[in-house]
């Protein structure tokens, strides 16, 4: 009995719980289906622009001097002094006497051509009153000539009568020949003289060119810097001989240096687009005249920055361009110069543009109109604007990057909100919420006073 009752008791204390159950659910109020209400995304935007920016590209390049001079000897001889400043890095200004050289046998050498000049001239003095006496000879020879054929015309007269003798008549014909003789021998001596003169004055002139050769060889044995210049090398000592040619010290101007900067072609292209229609890139790289007019309406710029000086900047101006691009970088070389390197030069905040430095050249063309946006709100070539129904629209755009900047030639107009915060996931249409951005329009304007 006991087995039967624990068989039934289970069953009914089961369906006992599932009749309570159900009286439980059927007595609870029926459920209502809340839709979630969409809440918009709240974004931080700017209004889009447009402002003249001079564009602008990078290019890297080493100092140069613009003047490297290689001072060499242009006699032989012993060095009697070296200025004492003489050293690498000193500067010392134009006209300094670094050296000197041994003058004694350049003036002994003087002395020997001015004699020789004397001699050529004394010579020539001689051979023109040799001339003036032939001259005057050859006229009282003809004269006498005259008077002696005269007489032999008369003697022949005489003869033929019989009132001379042939002796005597003879003698007059030989007294004529003998005159004829001495005139045709001036003659001679009158037409050799001239060209005898022209050695002598040929002579002359030598004579005259070696003494100018020793006195310009005793200038040389001083020597003097040409310009203020900073002092690179030195390769002399006192009482040392020297050869002609021998490199005495190298010496590099300090007024201006050169930077032979070089620059990314497709980059390039964004400056050179603002070129008159008149002038293109190929143009100015094989231009061999008139460098400075073009480059004043090409209307270039450049500013050139000490690398790891932040601030330190110098103003530079645009020479010329390299015929060619550099065939392992193939980047275009420009030529930019800076005046007066070690003007305002600080110690330890700006020091002057020395050889060798590496340096950043920012070349910069004539301004143009772009929307300028900072460059961080682009997303793959999109930017995301707010339109006229306060949704996010993603938009294709043709634009530049400069620095921190995106400077937009196609795709923005002007007026148009451009979302410069993050928005994820960024879907067309989403209901959007306006904030001012105040940092981002600080941060352009900052930005473009800069330019």
């Amino acid at each position: 009995m006991k087995l039967l009752a624990r068989k039934f008791t289970l069953p009914l204390i089961a369906i006992a719980g599932l009749i309570v159950a159900i009286i439980i659910v059927k007595s609870q109020p029926a459920m209502k289906h809340q839709f979630a209400e969409k809440t918009n995304t709240a974004v931080k935007v700017i209004s889009a622009k447009r402002y003249d920016v001079p564009p602008q590209v990078s290019g890297f390049g080493e100092v140069t001097p613009d003047i490297l001079l290689e001072g060499k000897s242009e006699i032989s001889g012993k060095v009697v002094y070296v200025h004492p400043q003489l050293k690498p890095g000193a500067i010392l200004p134009k006209d300094t006497v670094v050296l000197k050289i041994e003058e004694n046998d350049y003036q002994l050498a003087l002395k020997k051509a001015l004699a020789d000049l004397s001699v050529s001239q004394a010579n020539l003095v001689e051979l023109e009153i040799n001339l003036k006496d032939a001259k005057a000879d050859l006229v009282l020879a003809k004269q006498r000539l005259s008077l002696s054929e005269k007489e032999l015309k008369r003697s022949q007269d005489l003869i033929k009568r019989g009132s001379i003798s042939q002796s005597k008549f003879d003698s007059q014909q030989s007294n004529t020949l003998q005159l004829k003789r001495e005139v045709q021998t001036l003659k001679s001596q009158l037409a050799t003289l001239p060209s005898q003169r022209d050695v002598l004055q040929a002579k002359e002139v030598i004579a005259q060119s070696n003494v100018k050769t020793q006195e310009r060889n005793i200038e040389r044995t001083v020597i003097r810097l040409p310009f203020t210049a900073r002092i690179s090398e030195e390769s002399v000592e006192n009482n040392q001989f020297i050869a002609q040619g021998t490199v005495l010290f190298k010496a590099q101007n300090i007024n201006r240096v050169l930077i032979n900067a070089q620059f990314p072609f497709e980059q390039f292209r964004k400056v050179s687009r603002g070129f008159p229609a008149d002038i293109n890139v190929s143009d100015i790289i094989q231009m061999s005249s008139n460098t400075e007019s073009i480059f004043t309406r090409l209307d270039l710029n450049a500013t050139i920055k000490l690398s790891g000086h932040n601030g330190v900047v110098w103003d530079g101006k645009v020479e010329r361009f390299l015929s060619n691009l550099d065939p392992s970088s193939r980047t275009l070389g420009i030529i930019v110069s800076v005046d007066n390197p070690y003007e305002d030069i600080n110690p330890g905040v700006k020091p002057p543009l020395l050889a060798g430095m590496f340096t950043e050249v920012i070349l910069k063309g004539a301004p143009r109109t772009y929307v300028v946006i900072p460059r961080d709100a682009l997303h793959e070539k999109e930017l995301y604007v707010v339109d006229q129904n306060m949704a996010l629209m993603r938009k294709t755009i043709v634009a530049e990057v400069q620095g921190a900047m995106l400077l937009v030639e196609q795709g923005i107009d002007e007026g148009e909100k451009i979302i410069t915060s993050d928005v994820f996931p960024a879907v067309n249409g989403m209901p959007l919420t306006e904030v001012l951005d105040t940092d981002r329009e600080q941060q352009i304007s900052t930005w473009l006073r800069e330019q």
